[in-house]
């Protein structure tokens, strides 16, 4: 493995995003905002960071405005005012600090268990009520229900855009209620959302539309994926160079500018007959 480090010094520029180094700080769940709402600490937590030289800093998951969207509790949420409010104060102070900063926004889907926050009676939400191959946990989503999850990732886009967050991402990694969608362990589902590659994409992809509309041609939008799931490690979504391609290819016809690509053991090669990994492989095939 090359130990050359001088690249993650270079600066970065997309579109209105500039950033003074390539040192990217990975979301990570804290369970340190209690009602919901970032306080003081997280606003210390992330300002720190900064201080410190992250050039972009991803914030931990932050759940868009579903009632099944939490999973987790003191998990910090993404629209009401109190929230917003907060998040905005996080904004100000990793700017002031010379950093650059997105949302990490998420549903949980069918990870989440009733008697959760914020309100314990709603079940979790999933494209076919599994939580795991085999072990139901929720509800299947109706249309009008996949409706309202696209409508909520595209609000919380347009306010993050609106609280001076340089962009966002979209969780679309680990289990959670897009990559749901997108394993066919846990789409069993017979309608245009299940089935194919192309059709289990479907719902991750509206989403990015969604938000595209709603932030602009020039709003930098990343997008977290992952093979491996909580519910099973050695999970795929796809075997080969080719899948991955037909995988990639519509989230950036879509809108997607950045691929975050989260892996367990990031010097192991992806694919045989090649040293490069997950994140290699995209950007190869993507740009």
């Amino acid at each position: 493995m090359s130990m050359n480090l001088g690249p993650l010094f270079q600066p970065f520029e997309l579109h209105n995003l500039k950033l003074r180094n390539r040192v990217a700080m990975a979301p990570m769940t804290r369970n340190f905002s209690p009602g919901n709402v970032p306080n003081e600490d997280v606003v210390s937590y992330y300002r720190r960071r900064a201080e410190n030289g992250v050039g972009l800093l991803i914030t931990e998951g932050t759940t868009v405005n579903h009632a099944g969207a939490n999973g987790y509790p003191n998990v910090p949420a993404f629209h009401g005012d109190a929230a917003l409010s907060g998040w905005k104060d996080v904004v100000d102070a990793v700017h002031e600090a010379g950093g650059a900063i997105f949302p990490q926004l998420w549903h949980v889907g069918a990870v989440r268990q009733e008697g959760v926050e914020p309100v314990p009676s709603v079940p979790g939400f999933s494209p076919s009520g599994l939580f795991a191959p085999g072990k139901p946990n929720g509800k299947a989503m109706t249309k009008d229900d996949i409706d309202d999850v696209i409508t909520a990732f595209a609000d919380a886009a347009q306010d993050a855009k609106a609280l001076g967050f340089d962009g966002v991402e979209i969780h679309g990694a680990h289990g959670y209620l897009l990559d749901q969608f997108l394993w066919e362990g846990t789409n069993q589902r017979d309608d245009e959302y299940g089935g194919s590659m192309e059709n289990r994409l479907r719902f991750v992809v509206e989403i990015v539309e969604a938000v595209r509309h709603r932030v602009g041609p020039e709003y930098p939008i990343m997008l977290r994926f992952s093979q491996w799931k909580q519910q099973d490690y050695e999970a795929r979504l796809v075997n080969s160079p080719e899948e991955l391609d037909a995988f990639l290819q519509p989230l950036v016809e879509a809108g997607v500018d950045i691929f975050h690509a989260s892996t367990r053991r990031f010097w192991e090669p992806e694919f045989e007959g090649s040293d490069l990994n997950l994140a290699g492989w995209t950007q190869k095939l993507t740009g």
